[in-house]
């Protein structure tokens, strides 16, 4: 009885440390571009899931002069402002979340 605590704990543990780790790495992929684009949450209050590939996306789907929403599910859009509104003097950075009623 015993030993199976203690490979439950060790199970519980792992899990715990695998799951703070891909937090953190989706983290640090999300500060490359940060400012640059913005996850809208559109008539909800739920926490929206930033996807891992986020930097891909944006790469794949910025446009020299047009600002570029993708769908990321019925209450998610990522924003993602073109090259010559980020390269403008008064550029100012956005918010990484922001919540939209409509």
């Amino acid at each position: 009885m015993r030993a199976l605590l203690i490979i439950f704990l060790f199970i519980f543990s792992g899990l715990s440390g695998l799951s703070a780790q891909n937090t953190g790495t989706v983290l640090q992929q999300n500060s490359t571009a940060e400012g640059t684009w913005q996850i809208q949450v559109i008539n909800s209050r739920n926490q929206p899931f930033i996807p891992g590939n986020i930097d891909q996306m944006i790469a794949e789907n910025r446009h020299a002069s047009e600002t570029v929403y993708v769908q990321l599910g019925s209450e998610v859009r990522l924003k993602i402002l073109s090259l010559s509104e980020i390269n403008r003097p008064q550029f100012i950075p956005l918010e990484k979340i922001i919540f939209i009623t409509e």
